[in-house]
């Protein structure tokens, strides 16, 4: 375990951290002004983050790599295992009713459920762990924020918007380059085994996919922006927790709705990003937006069901 050091009270980041980056197009002055609000030095965030690098250590090498590994795969298997869980053992029976599917693995067949760990254990292991050490090893070693001081609100708001959009171009079009007949054959039509996928079923994918469609789009902007460690681990838990629940064949209530990858994995042929924007440029919600789950295709802020709500007949 690295070693961790105790003296941690900082009032500025050494420049050797990276955290004296500023954009060129803007003055220090203007930058400081920006980013001054929202700062998180001497509050309880702080002092709980210290007190869990105290534990763990503060090597950036070690939290970028290992840390964040063990993080974000126990996340999608616990968060993702509730769900499956409830397929499995169709309990608690009152939510069956929230259903894109009904009737679709209810309850998971067994064989399926192991064939489809198999994969992703493979995916997280061979492929996943090399492609995070070369991800960070390559690029941003020695650039990023010291661990210990954590960046202000703003920084991490905007460190997040950008992954947000740089994540969404990068899933839509590589998602639509694997529709491309030789490539979806070849490569996406292992995900597509599933058209009423279950919650784990968001990593099962061949291993080219799941590098340059589940990896590569959330990284490019914790990357660009040298993130600070902190903010990673606050986006990659949301960016699990988005393709579980567009997996995970229930639409509940007070969630985003499901319906929108659901009927990508149904029909095959629209709907390619996550939050339809570029769908919506491209043309490539056409149908999607005649559908009955375009209808349903709202959250829910009652207990009916959407099923309910916009029966199919």
């Amino acid at each position: 375990m690295p070693k961790t050091v105790k003296n941690y009270r900082w009032q500025t980041a050494p420049a050797q951290y990276g955290m004296d980056r500023r954009p060129i197009a803007l003055g220090a002055g203007a930058m400081d002004t920006l980013f001054a609000s929202g700062s998180l030095n001497g509050s309880v965030v702080e002092r709980h983050w210290n007190t869990l690098l105290d534990v763990i250590g503060d090597d950036p090498d070690f939290l970028y790599t290992w840390g964040l590994t063990v993080y974000v795969h126990s996340f999608f298997w616990i968060v993702g295992g509730l769900f499956v869980l409830m397929d499995i053992t169709n309990r608690p029976a009152f939510l069956r009713r929230y259903k894109t599917q009904p009737g679709k693995n209810e309850p998971i067949d067994w064989t399926d459920l192991r064939r489809v760990m198999k994969t992703i254990f493979f995916n997280q292991i061979v492929i996943g762990i090399p492609l995070t050490f070369a991800g960070y090893h390559g690029t941003i070693k020695g650039s990023v924020p010291h661990v210990r001081t954590l960046p202000t609100a703003s920084v991490i708001l905007r460190d997040l918007v950008v992954c947000v959009i740089f994540a969404e171009i990068g899933f839509y079009y590589v998602h639509r380059f694997l529709h491309l007949k030789p490539l979806y054959k070849l490569v996406h039509k292992k995900h597509h085994e599933w058209t009423a996928p279950f919650a784990w079923t968001a990593m099962y994918c061949h291993p080219i996919e799941h590098i340059i469609s589940n990896m590569i789009p959330p990284m490019i902007g914790i990357q660009l922006m040298k993130a600070h460690i902190f903010t990673t681990a606050i986006w990659f838990p949301l960016v699990i927790f988005n393709t579980i629940r567009d997996h995970c064949g229930y639409h509940l209530p007070f969630f985003p709705s499901s319906e929108y990858h659901d009927y990508h994995h149904a029909k095959f042929t629209e709907c390619f990003g996550t939050f339809g924007y570029l769908d919506w440029l491209h043309g490539t919600d056409t149908k999607f937006r005649k559908s009955k789950q375009h209808q349903r295709h709202r959250t829910l802020w009652g207990i009916k069901s959407a099923r309910e709500l916009y029966p199919d007949s």
